[in-house]
């Protein structure tokens, strides 16, 4: 085996063994409500991932339809 590619598995399972102790210790530490809210925040970033940006088209067109109807009756 190659030992560039060993040393790659070893830190890339201890960086997962790191992270899994880090969410588990968040998970118990926060137990006063907060982590619930993170996966909340987490759910719902991965389920609309472009909610801020569609949000903000959102916004321009309506101003932008409000300018339109603006334009109209001044002419």
């Amino acid at each position: 085996m190659n030992t560039d590619n060993a040393l790659l598995v070893v830190l890339l399972v201890i960086g997962i063994v790191v992270l899994a102790n880090l969410a588990m210790f968040a998970m118990v530490r926060g137990s006063r409500g907060t982590t619930s809210d993170w996966f909340k925040n987490m759910r719902g970033s991965i389920g609309q991932p472009f909610k801020k940006e569609d949000d903000s088209l959102d916004e321009l067109h309506r101003r932008v339809e409000e300018l339109s109807k603006k334009g109209k009756k001044e002419e």
